[in-house]
């Protein structure tokens, strides 16, 4: 995959944060994301991973479309466009698995630090193109602990 310096930043923006979803702003809070229905973790691990790996390839086929040499305004569209919905879209789709037992706190963890790197990445398009911005550290972090493999990038 050849792409530009500029590129591969964004995408792996786009795909680290395919992450487990990046989360969405919908106005609740920690406890009500506790309060969804018990799951079992084997379950909310394939479940989270299929959203995931489903969305990551969503936004790989996107940003194929980008090509080798896109613009500092290309990027930022893509991010605002493309990117950060699909992470709503993932970080929405996980809070409505339901919560393992036992580890609500750590679900609550990494919808919050999603709904985090969301707020930062809408904010401000034009710094998560930067490589030295990881506003999904957190959430990686997080989703590693559960054993999320395709919602974490390292």
């Amino acid at each position: 995959m050849s792409r530009s310096a500029l590129v591969l930043p964004a995408l792996a923006l786009a795909l680290g944060l395919a992450l487990t979803g990046c989360g969405g702003s919908d106005g609740s809070d920690s406890d009500a994301k506790s309060d969804a229905p018990a799951i079992s973790h084997d379950d909310f691990v394939e479940q989270a991973n299929a959203i995931c790996a489903d969305a990551n390839a969503d936004l790989q086929a996107a940003g194929a479309d980008l090509g080798t040499n896109p613009t500092q305004d290309d990027l930022v569209a893509f991010i605002s466009d493309t990117a950060v919905p699909n992470f709503q879209g993932q970080h929405d789709a996980i809070a409505e698995l339901g919560v393992p037992e036992g580890h609500e706190d750590d679900v609550d963890a990494l919808l919050d630090a999603l709904q985090d790197g969301i707020d930062k990445v809408t904010d401000d398009p034009d710094g998560a193109v930067s490589p030295d911005v990881d506003p999904f550290q957190d959430a990686n972090a997080a989703a590693t602990e559960l054993g999320l493999t395709d919602c974490a990038s390292s």
